[in-house]
């Protein structure tokens, strides 16, 4: 009964539950660490302590982490988990006899280990989630995931505190807590399912520093992923310097105890996983990028904030939470697309070259904090600073995600103006298309962002007047206009804006004024030039009609209003054409799951 119940659990429940416990050491026992320096150097060189615990555990993962991203390309990525989980049972084991003996050398050595065992641990644990579960559920996995890591944080913060709270700083009952919790750990590794490895015949390389950079270099020949791994580089940058300042904070803005301050960060851990759960909620089936520059912007306004009201524990007690929400809403999107668009032979190289700059940015966390101490500002200006930092961070990143962007605004916009129904659906091909619609306001744009989840461009018929505000806003969608006194199909511009458009996997969607869709089209399949454009590209276009409601001008006030403001749409997407016959092409259920870029990865081709 035992062994039916064993097989009846998934393996991805397993590989959260190993993962979830392995973290839970880490945090038990870094802070551990540094309540143990407190306790034997004073309080007066907490961010001394903070800064050099933050270097030694950070270190391991700078040294070994392009190594480890080519053991989980080369071999079994469960046989990985399972061989870091023994070395972790030994580490902790460590760690009671250091402590028994009050050695602060053996202290560090075990902690270097540790950190050494989840390097190695990292990429195969990331790697092996898209060979557990099917690819519309890799966000969904994600947040999961991440809410656990972030659960097995709070509950390393609290327990680290509590338990020496009531046992009056006994630090080797606590060390052997995090060897029973090790045992464990090992246990549940060895219920994953055997996955074979992936076929990399990539050779370590002991110039690690170059085998990055070529990952890197790699990851930019991908849409999008060179940025996203420097976007999730930076996230642990900025949880690791909050987490080592929140000690500090407390003591000095909020005259807390170091314990109490450890309690603190637990609000923050609270934060980013029901962060992580919004994220993987907007997302559902698909990977929406459009949420990071948001959240970046959350994040910066937090930070502010905290620096702010630094004295005042009841604002204190929403911001932290806060800070740590928007954080894991920022983190899960760009995680979750490193991993569906990177391929699988060279997945791991890239969760381990992500894993380096991670870790080399929470190096520079620890060096900062140290930094900021040496130039006399407070803890509580460490937040503006970092604050600062995130701010250029997410101008960037909004740069870069622009299109994914837009979309997204557009997106809630157009839940939030229209009351829309939607015919063909299943018309919407996974890969790149060319809409062709009737244009009747400046809102249909969001109508058409709205009804689909692929990045877009607008052409529009130039029209003989624009507002200012018009015009300014064609210039941020990047929308074309069409001459009016050139037709779209003999506008150079116009095509050579197409083709570069649908080269870089976004889709185009054309507003004219002609009512009748069927004649525009017609013209367009007839003209040489956009006919050598699509068989050129091989995507094709769609016919899309769009409805919508009367305002009734005798109606209540309250009810021209509200119609106003939710206004009744129809959209009706036609039958694929390409050339001038209709294409045979895969379609898409409104249920199934295809990510957005996922065409651009060979995997998901």
């Amino acid at each position: 009964m035992m062994i039916t119940l064993v097989r009846k659990i998934s393996s991805f429940t397993y590989l959260n539950v190993t993962q979830f416990l392995g973290a839970l050491n880490d945090n038990i026992y870094k802070l551990l660490i540094v309540y143990f320096f407190i306790t034997l150097e004073g309080i007066e060189n907490s961010h001394f302590i903070l800064a050099t615990t933050g270097a030694v555990f950070v270190l391991p993962f700078l040294l070994f982490s392009a190594s480890s991203g080519v053991l989980a390309d080369r071999f079994s990525k469960r046989n990985i988990i399972v061989l870091t989980k023994i070395l972790e049972l030994i580490t902790m084991t460590l760690g009671v006899v250091f402590f028994h003996f009050e050695s602060i050398f053996g202290s560090y050595l075990v902690l270097f280990l540790l950190a050494t065992q989840s390097a190695i641990f990292g990429p195969s644990k990331y790697g092996i989630v898209p060979e557990l579960v099917s690819s519309d559920k890799i966000s969904k996995a994600n947040g999961l995931m991440t809410s656990f890591t972030f659960l097995a944080i709070i509950l390393g913060t609290f327990l680290a505190s509590f338990i020496l709270d009531v046992s009056g700083r006994h630090f080797i009952l606590a060390a052997m807590m995090c060897t029973l919790v090790a045992l464990v750990g090992l246990v549940t590794s060895f219920c994953i399912e055997y996955t074979p490895p992936s076929g990399s015949l990539q050779r370590f390389n002991i110039f690690f520093v170059r085998e990055i950079y070529s990952t890197l270099k790699f990851t930019s020949t991908l849409p999008s992923v060179l940025m996203a791994v420097f976007g999730s580089a930076f996230f642990l940058f900025l949880g690791a310097f909050v987490q080592l300042n929140m000690i500090p904070f407390s003591v000095q803005s909020l005259h807390l105890t170091d314990v109490q301050g450890g309690y603190l960060f637990l609000l923050t851990a609270v934060g980013i996983g029901s962060g992580a759960i919004i994220a993987g909620k907007i997302s559902g089936k698909y990977v929406e990028l459009g949420i990071v520059p948001v959240a970046g912007v959350g994040v910066v306004v937090s930070c502010y904030l905290l620096d702010l009201f630094s004295d005042q524990l009841f604002a204190v007690i929403p911001l932290v939470t806060l800070l740590g929400m928007f954080g894991g809403m920022y983190e899960i999107p760009l995680d979750s697309y490193i991993q569906v668009v990177t391929p699988k032979k060279n997945r791991g190289q890239v969760v381990a070259a992500t894993n380096f700059l991670s870790f080399f940015g929470v190096l520079c966390a620890s060096g900062m904090l140290y930094l900021i101490e040496m130039l006399g500002f407070k803890a509580d200006k460490g937040f503006t600073i970092v604050g600062t930092i995130t701010l250029g961070i997410t101008i960037l990143v909004g740069y870069q995600f622009f299109d994914y962007l837009t979309r997204f605004v557009g997106s809630i916009l157009s839940r939030l103006h229209f009351q829309t129904t939607y015919t063909g659906l299943e018309n919407i091909p996974s890969s790149p298309v060319i809409y062709v619609c009737s244009h009747t306001a400046w809102n249909d744009m969001l109508l058409m962002l709205g009804a689909q989840r692929r990045r877009m461009r607008f052409l529009i018929e130039q029209e003989q007047d624009h507002s200012k505000w018009m015009k300014r806003m064609y210039r941020l969608l990047r929308v074309v206009l069409i001459p009016a006194i050139e037709p779209l199909e003999k506008s150079q511009v116009c095509l050579n804006a197409i083709r570069s458009t649908l080269e870089k996997g976004i889709s185009v969607c054309i507003f004219v004024r002609n009512d009748d869709i069927c004649e525009e089209i017609e013209k367009l399949k007839h003209s040489y030039s956009f006919r050598v454009l699509l068989e050129e590209t091989h995507y094709p276009m769609l016919p899309v009609a769009i409805q919508k409601g009367e305002k009734n001008s005798n109606s209540r006030f309250f009810t021209r209003l509200l119609k106003k403001l939710w206004v009744p749409a129809a959209l009706s997407f036609g039958s694929p054409i390409q050339g001038s016959l209709p294409m045979p092409i895969r379609t898409l259920s409104d249920d199934e799951a295809i990510d957005p870029d996922s065409y651009e990865n060979p995997e998901f081709a």
